[in-house]
C-alpha cells in the first residue's frame, strides 16, 4: 500500500504542480500542504473503495467508506485543490 501511494503521490503531484504553474501560480509551503492533504484523502478514497477489493489487501475490515463520506471527502478535497490558484488570484 505504500509503494502504491508513493507512485500516485508522485503522478498526480507532478499534474498538480505543472497545473499551478500553467495558471503563473509561484509555489508556497501552504499550497504544497494543501495538495498533499487532498492527495491522501483521494489515494485514501480510492484504495478504500477499488483497490483494496482487488487483491491489495489481506485483512479483516473490507467496508468501502459510505457514499455520503466518500461525497464529503471529495467535495473537501477538491476544494483544497481549487483553494491555492483561487487565493492566488486574489492576494497577488
Amino acid at each position: 500500500m505504500f509503494f502504491l501511494l508513493i507512485i500516485f503521490y508522485f503522478i498526480s503531484g507532478n499534474i498538480i504542480v505543472r497545473t499551478y504553474q500553467k495558471l503563473g501560480m509561484k509555489y508556497s509551503n501552504t499550497y504544497g500542504i494543501m495538495m498533499t492533504i487532498s492527495i491522501l484523502i483521494i489515494f485514501t478514497i480510492l484504495y478504500r473503495n477499488k483497490l483494496q477489493f482487488s487483491g491489495w489487501y489481506k485483512g479483516d475490515v473490507k467496508d468501502k467508506l459510505s457514499k455520503t463520506l466518500t461525497k464529503w471527502l471529495i467535495t473537501f478535497a477538491l476544494l483544497l485543490l481549487l483553494s491555492p490558484p483561487i487565493l492566488s488570484f486574489l492576494f497577488h
